[in-house]
């Protein structure tokens, strides 16, 4: 009886062994998720940052002053345009959109 009574005792010690590792773990894990969500939502921040920072240099008329003032270029005229289209093309009316 006490031989099964010290068995029952260490297998008591070592299932409270086990569930107190995993419970660590587990907080470790919790830990980590936290860090890597909060990550997450600097890298969403920063993300949404930079789009918006490209729409603001994308901008048609922050292209156009760089064109005009570190290129020189200018619009060209009506007169000036050529529209070439490719010998395959057999639709009047996309052919009479340009004459």
């Amino acid at each position: 009886m006490i031989k099964l009574n010290i068995f029952l005792t260490m297998i008591l010690v070592v299932c409270g062994l086990g569930i107190v590792t995993s419970q660590h773990e587990a907080r470790k894990l919790f830990i980590s998720l936290e860090k890597e969500l909060e990550l997450a939502d600097q890298l969403a921040i920063e993300w949404n940052q930079l789009l918006l920072e490209q729409r603001t240099w994308a901008m048609h008329g922050h292209v156009e002053k760089i064109a005009r003032g570190q290129l020189d270029m200018i619009v060209p005229t009506p007169q000036s345009i050529q529209v070439i289209l490719p010998d395959h093309v057999t639709d009047l009316a996309y052919s009479k959109e340009f004459r």
